[in-house]
């Protein structure tokens, strides 16, 4: 009975720093974009990321340090919603806090000592979130409509957010050592009718066919 309390607070506790952090990287959002004059898409600015991302992490330490065991969480309320989250590995951490309508989200984290945190509302969204190595961070906000995000990390020690709204956006971010240990655009929530795919150091922006 102890054991099972244990693992309920954890995981109630997980939630509500999943949901702290979402409102704090949306309430936070800054363009860390660095404008090229002669130069498009801009370069994304690390350096300024990363001092953004290590507050932003500083919460949920305790639940990826260490060999303990890994922790799941997943509170949806609405209405057709649909969560999936899996882990291999130890020590990680993996939270869907989900809401709205017609919403889908899966995580898969394979790794130790990673965290995978989504906060999901609006309707008709899609987000798939995907780790592959050690002590990676990925925290995703999604609101509006009809936008698919795709945000795959594959590599060690990399840490991003990502901030998505508008409607009818396409979102795919891949990050890797190649594209630097931090990686957050922000400021992309006013798009619509566009695809957004977020490579090594650069954002392209392509407005989709009204076909």
């Amino acid at each position: 009975m102890e054991r099972s309390t244990s693992v309920i607070t954890k995981m109630a506790t997980a939630a509500a720093i999943a949901a702290t952090l979402a409102v704090a990287s949306i309430a936070r959002a800054e363009n860390l974009l660095v404008p090229q004059e002669q130069q498009s898409p801009a370069l994304l600015d690390s350096q300024r990321a990363g001092a953004v991302l290590n507050e932003l992490m500083a919460p949920i330490q305790p639940f990826v340090a260490g060999n303990s065991g890994s922790t799941t969480s997943v509170q949806q309320i609405g209405l057709n919603n649909y969560a999936t989250s899996g882990i291999d590995g130890r020590g990680s951490l993996a939270v869907i806090e989900q809401s709205g309508v017609n919403n889908r989200a899966v995580q898969a984290v394979a790794g130790n000592n990673s965290a995978a945190l989504l906060v999901q509302g609006g309707n008709d969204n899609s987000v798939v979130q995907a780790i592959n190595g050690d002590r990676d961070f990925q925290l995703v906000g999604v609101s509006g409509s009809n936008n698919q995000v795709a945000y795959v990390q594959n590599g060690n020690d990399l840490a991003g957010a990502l901030n998505i709204g508008g409607s009818n956006n396409t979102v795919v971010a891949i990050q890797t050592p190649g594209s630097g240990r931090y990686l957050m655009p922000v400021g992309i929530s006013g798009l619509s009718n566009a695809t957004i795919v977020i490579g090594p150091g650069k954002m392209y922006v392509f407005p989709k066919s009204n076909k």
